[in-house]
C-alpha cells in the first residue's frame, strides 16, 4: 500500500522460461492459492545520483508504472544473499515518473536521502519493463505472496532478459517461509538468487557481469598489543594488497567509478604504511615498491579525477544551471576526457608497474625477513609513528591561513597519510579515544578535498578547448561552471580552518 513502510522477508529464485511455465502450473500452488491470478505490466524507473551514491548506501530508489498510477518505493538494504532479501521498503504514490522526496514519510530517511543527494542531482540509471504474474498464497497459518516476473532490464543500449520468483511472506511465522517454498521448489533443481533487480541493473548500466568484480574498501586489521612490528607491517601490507588486487580487477572489467577511488585509496595506504615503517626499515626493494606503486597512483589518480569532474565538479551546476547553452557538449567533452584515462589507467594496470609491483607484494615478508629492528613490539612504535606523522602535519598548518593551493594538497596529503596510519593502528588503542579523532580527521579531509577538487577543476576549460575548440557556448559553460565552485571553495576554506583547530584540540589518544 502506497505510504506503508514495513521489512520484507522473501526469497528469490533465479529460473529459466520452461521453469517459470512449470511453476505457474505447479500443484502446490492450486492447494494454496487465495483468489485469482493478477497479471499486469509494469515499468520502473530506477534513480540515482551520476556517482551511485544511493546506492553506495545499499539504497535503491524507483519509480513505478502500475496502470494509470505511478508509486515511489525506497530500499534500505537490498541487497541479496543466498536467495534471502530483507530490505525495509517505503512506498509512496507520486504525480508522475519522477522521485518525489517530499513525499517520503519518513523525515530520518528523507533527511538521509538529502544529505546523499547534497550537492548532485537524480537521473534514470536503469529501468525493468516485466509481466508480472501474482498470487495471494495461505499457508502454516501464513499469508504470502508469490510473483513470478518475465522481463527485460535496460540501461541505455544494453538490456538483459529477466526470469525470476519471489515469494514474500506477508504475515505470519517465518517457519511458514520456508514450508511454502518447500511445497513449490524443492522437486526440481533451485537456483536462488544472489542479486535483486536494482543490482542486475547497477550491473548492466556499468558494464559487468553477475561475476564481475566488486569495488573493495579496506578492512579493518586484528591487531593487538602483543604483536611485533614485523607482524603489524606484515599485516597492513597484505591487507592494502588485498584492496589494490581486488580494484584493479573492477577497474580492467567493469566501468564502476568506484573502483578506482578505492584502487587509489589502496595505494596511498600501501605507501603511508611504507612510509611508517621507514624508521626502521627502508631497504630498496621497499624503495622500488614504493616507486612503482607511485607512477600507479598517479594515473589512476587521473581517472579518479575524471570521474571527479563530471560527478561532483560539472553536475551540482548542470542542475542549477538549466538550459544553459554549451553544456551538452562540455558534458560530452568531459565523457570522452574520462574515457581516455580510463584507456590509459588499464594499459598501466597491465603494464610493467603492475608487474614489478606484484611481485613486491608478493615476496614483502622474504624482503623485511632480515631486519631485526621489525622484531620489536608494535604497541611503543605505533605512539612514535602516529606522533611523527601528526608534527609533520602541524608544522604544514602554522600557516593554514594562508597556505596557497600547492601548499594546500601538500597538507592534505599529510592528513591522508595521518588518517591512514591511525586507522593501522588503530585496534591498539580504545575505540573511544580513537574514533572522535577520526570523525574530525575525516571532516577536516572532506573540505581539503572538495578545495583540491576545485583545484583540479580548471582542467574543465583546458578540456573544453581541446574537445570543443569550434563552440564557444561549451568554453563559456566551462568558465561558469568553474567560477561556481571557485566562489563556493572559498566559503568552505574558512570551514577548514575552524576544522583544524577542532583537531588540533582533540585528545591525543596515542600519548
Amino acid at each position: 500500500m502506497p505510504g506503508a513502510h514495513q521489512r520484507e522477508l522473501e526469497l528469490k529464485f533465479e529460473l529459466t522460461c520452461e521453469r517459470l511455465r512449470q511453476l505457474d502450473q505447479h500443484p502446490a500452488l492450486s492447494e494454496m492459492a487465495v483468489g485469482q491470478p493478477n497479471t499486469r505490466t509494469l515499468r520502473s524507473i530506477y534513480f540515482d545520483t551520476p556517482a551511485q551514491r544511493l546506492r553506495g548506501a545499499g539504497i535503491s530508489l524507483r519509480v513505478r508504472s502500475d496502470g494509470n498510477i505511478w508509486v515511489q518505493t525506497i530500499k534500505c538494504g537490498f541487497y541479496v544473499g543466498d536467495g534471502v532479501s530483507n530490505p525495509f521498503e517505503l512506498e509512496a504514490t507520486v504525480d508522475g515518473p519522477e522521485p518525489q522526496l517530499g513525499a517520503i514519510s519518513s523525515g530520518k530517511l528523507r533527511r538521509k536521502l538529502a544529505r546523499l543527494i547534497d550537492g548532485s542531482c537524480l537521473e534514470p540509471v536503469f529501468e525493468t519493463v516485466i509481466k508480472r504474474i501474482a498470487r495471494r498464497l495461505h499457508s502454516a497459518d501464513a499469508d504470502l505472496e508469490l510473483a513470478l516476473d518475465e522481463g527485460v532490464i535496460r540501461a541505455g543500449t544494453s538490456e538483459r532478459a529477466l526470469c525470476e520468483a519471489e515469494l514474500e511472506l506477508k504475515a505470519g511465522p517465518p517457519a511458514a517461509l520456508l514450508e511454502a517454498a518447500t511445497r513449490l521448489f524443492a522437486d526440481a533443481p533451485i537456483h536462488l538468487a544472489n542479486q535483486n533487480k536494482a543490482e542486475q541493473g547497477y550491473d548492466l548500466a556499468m558494464g559487468r557481469s553477475s561475476i564481475a568484480p566488486r569495488p573493495a574498501h579496506s578492512k579493518p586489521m586484528p591487531l593487538d598489543a602483543s604483536a611485533t612490528c614485523r607482524q603489524a607491517f606484515v599485516a597492513v601490507v597484505a591487507s592494502t594488497a588485498s584492496q589494490i588486487r581486488d580494484n584493479r580487477r573492477v577497474v580492467l572489467e567493469t566501468h564502476d567509478p568506484e573502483g578506482a577511488h578505492q584502487l587509489r585509496v589502496g595505494l596511498r595506504r600501501l605507501r603511508s604504511a611504507l612510509r611508517a615503517f621507514r624508521p626502521l626499515i627502508d631497504n630498496s626493494a621497499l624503495q622500488d615498491m614504493d616507486k612503482h606503486a607511485q607512477s600507479l597512483a598517479r594515473i589512476v589518480g587521473e581517472l579518479r579525477d575524471a570521474e571527479v569532474l563530471i560527478d561532483d565538479i560539472y553536475v551540482p551546476v548542470a542542475g542549477p544551471a538549466g538550459e544553459h547553452s554549451g553544456l551538452r557538449a562540455l558534458k560530452d567533452a568531459l565523457l570522452r576526457h574520462r574515457a581516455a584515462k580510463r584507456v590509459a589507467a588499464r594499459a598501466a594496470l597491465e603494464g610493467t608497474h603492475w608487474s614489478h609491483l606484484l611481485l613486491h607484494v608478493v615476496l614483502f615478508p622474504q624482503s623485511i625477513a632480515a631486519c631485526a629492528p621489525l622484531d620489536a613490539p608494535v604497541e611503543g612504535f605505533s605512539c612514535r609513528a602516529i606522533d611523527q606523522i601528526w608534527k609533520k602535519t602541524a608544522r604544514k598548518s602554522k600557516r593554514i591561513h594562508s597556505l596557497s593551493g600547492e601548499e594546500r594538497h601538500k597538507m592534505r596529503k599529510r592528513l591522508k597519510q595521518l588518517r591512514y596510519t591511525v586507522e593501522f593502528f588503530a585496534p591498539l588503542y580504545p575505540a573511544r579515544a580513537v574514533k572522535p579523532f577520526v570523525k574530525r580527521l575525516k571532516r577536516l579531509q572532506n573540505v581539503f578535498g572538495y578545495v583540491n577538487d576545485v583545484v583540479t577543476a580548471r582542467q574543465v576549460e583546458d578540456i573544453a578547448s581541446a574537445h570543443c575548440h569550434d563552440d564557444g557556448h561549451a568554453q563559456a559553460a566551462a568558465g561558469y561552471i568553474l567560477g561556481w565552485h571557485s566562489s563556493r571553495a572559498s566559503l568552505r576554506w574558512e570551514e577548514a580552518q575552524d576544522d583544524w583547530h577542532e583537531l588540533k584540540k582533540a585528545a591525543r589518544f596515542w600519548r
